[in-house]
């Protein structure tokens, strides 16, 4: 499996009403990924609007796919970094 790095950024215009909604959704689906092996931390960095999410997946694709799984998805911009080991290190 291969190791990414999402970053999700609210679209313009989403209000805190709308993205309180879905989170006991989003908590649930995450938990289900986290478990199946297809996200592993997130950090959420409010002041900026800006979601960080661990994912893996056999290619880009599928990547994509997990992370358009999850409520919040309808409600970000999403770019996704693939993510290579430090240079030297034993993988």
């Amino acid at each position: 499996m291969n190791s990414y790095m999402v970053v999700a950024t609210f679209k313009v215009g989403v209000t805190q009403e709308e993205i309180r909604a879905l989170i006991p959704a989003e908590q649930a689906q995450a938990k289900l990924l986290e478990e199946q092996g297809l996200i592993g931390v997130i950090k959420v960095a409010m002041p900026k609007r800006t979601v960080f999410i661990e994912a893996f997946g056999q290619d880009d694709q599928s990547a994509l796919e997990t992370i358009y799984s999850l409520p919040l998805a309808k409600l970000w911009d999403i770019e996704l970094f693939p993510i290579t080991p430090p240079v030297g290190a034993n993988v």
